[in-house]
């Protein structure tokens, strides 16, 4: 009987090398390599009333509120909510009252570690308080539509050159802190809907408290943009929805601490869509 045929070893190795080579071939490769997961958005939020959630209801410290624009944010799996410091009735600078002014909502989040140069995204919301929106809002539900009219003037021309230049300084402060981050300036919303012609307020001053946020918003966005900051406007996304509005996004109840602030509502379907068409945070991720 003839011995059984061997293989050479080099010509086996050969054919070892060919049949794994084949089957990458055929099975088209290992195929791309998975990406890593990208972390999330570091996200600070300052502010006062309008950036705390005031409004909303379920209210924590300082009238935040789950349910306001950082809580909506942070449920977003590109976003986690790192520092929190709004506060109802803050101002841009700092004055005596129980309120958090952002001057120190920014030492605080800056000695808690929460806004650092690793930080990419802040919301901020103020201007309002040092305006005296509360303040005007008050006379025009209680005076004739002149005394308003006159009182709007009055802070336009005296609260807004002054609220500028804190403004300046106070988003300088934020720019040394976190300079890498983005930094979105929300703005107010109308709160009347003189439209529906529902006189909750005589309709002259819902026109002319609304002109008055106008004027308010304009300070912000230009400061806002001259520190390369990114405005949001919320006016429109609001449109239809103010007091008078059968559908209304703006809470008023008497006696009620929280009036004059965007409902759930306001923030979920008002706020959010127009931070969110104004910024792409899926793109802001590393």
């Amino acid at each position: 009987m003839a011995p059984p045929t061997r293989t050479p070893r080099k010509h086996l190795l050969r054919f070892i090398t060919f049949a794994a080579t084949a089957g990458v071939l055929l099975s088209g490769g290992a195929g791309p390599a998975v990406a890593a997961p990208k972390a999330p958005l570091s996200y600070v939020a300052l502010g006062d009333s309008y950036a705390s959630g005031f409004g909303a209801g379920s209210y924590a410290a300082c009238g935040q509120s789950p349910l306001g624009l950082p809580g909506i944010l942070d449920s977003k799996k590109q976003v986690e909510l790192v520092g929190n410091a709004t506060c109802a009735g803050a101002k841009v600078v700092t004055e005596p009252g129980l309120a958090v002014d952002l001057p120190e909502q920014v030492t605080q989040a800056r000695a808690a570690g929460a806004l650092s140069p690793a930080t990419d995204l802040i919301t901020i919301s103020a201007g309002g308080n040092d305006a005296g929106f509360g303040e005007v809002a008050g006379v025009c539900a209680t005076q004739p539509t002149e005394v308003c009219i006159q009182v709007i003037a009055g802070q336009n021309a005296a609260a807004l050159p002054v609220l500028s230049r804190n403004l300046d300084a106070l988003y300088t402060s934020i720019e040394t802190a976190a300079p890498g981050a983005t930094v979105v300036v929300t703005g107010y919303p109308h709160l009347f809907s003189p439209e529906f012609g529902n006189p909750v307020i005589p309709l002259a001053s819902q026109t002319a408290f609304n002109a008055g946020t106008d004027a308010l918003n304009s300070v912000i966005r230009q400061q806002a943009e001259a520190h390369g900051f990114t405005f949001v406007d919320v006016v429109p996304k609001f449109r239809g929805h103010g007091l008078g509005s059968p559908d209304a996004w703006i809470t008023f109840r008497v006696g009620a601490d929280d009036n004059l602030h965007p409902t759930a509502e306001g923030y979920a379907s008002g706020y959010f869509p127009a931070v969110r068409s104004s910024v792409n945070l899926a793109q802001l991720q590393r």
